[in-house]
């Protein structure tokens, strides 16, 4: 099996390519989008949403946070604090650029706990197996974001992303499903 390092090389350069065929990504990004709002419809998921500010080469595009935030009580997004951590606020138009360059918004902040009070966590991935293994950056702030949580967390991938299996570890959080543009899939 190909190590961490090699399928986030792969699934990164597979990212890069989609950046250069702008109207094939927005395409792909507006499915995604399309499927998050069925989905959270079909499963009544319309309380609390804790969701990911897309960097522009991961997926969902720069519509998704308004299509959540216009289908949800309340969107909490992630904060990157030291040590690897992440704490959550809601989302609203003020928002900053955060440590890692991804706009994080202003206002309260709660530690993780405030997951389990969500519907459902979209968390970002790089790739996802059908056991559920998800593969993010390596910075491991999701892992111990989601580590005990009992709020079902779906992935949000391109179609080509889930594979038949991801390197893991053994502190690695699984997901409960994935969410791609052709649709959405229970995992695990």
């Amino acid at each position: 099996m190909a190590t961490k390092q090699q399928v986030r090389a792969e699934r990164i350069a597979y990212r890069r390519h989609l950046r250069t065929t702008a109207p094939h990504k927005r395409a792909l990004d507006d499915a995604i989008v399309r499927n998050i709002l069925s989905f959270l419809d079909k499963s009544g998921y319309h309380g609390n949403i804790a969701a990911y500010s897309p960097l522009p080469s991961e997926p969902g595009g720069p519509h998704l946070l308004d299509a959540l935030a216009a289908s949800c009580r309340t969107l909490f997004l992630p904060i990157s604090q030291p040590g690897g951590v992440l704490a959550w606020a809601v989302h609203s138009p003020d928002s900053l650029p955060g440590a890692l360059g991804v706009s994080e918004p202003t206002g309260a902040r709660f530690t993780s706990g405030v997951l389990d009070s969500c519907d459902v966590v979209l968390a970002p991935a790089l790739a996802v197996d059908k056991r559920g293994m998800r593969l993010g950056k390596g910075a491991g702030y999701y892992d111990r974001a989601l580590s005990g949580v009992s709020t079902p967390v779906y992935a949000v991938v391109y179609d080509d992303e889930v594979l038949d299996a991801v390197p893991h570890d053994p502190h690695d959080v699984p997901v409960s499903g994935v969410i791609t543009p052709s649709g959405n899939l229970r995992l695990g």
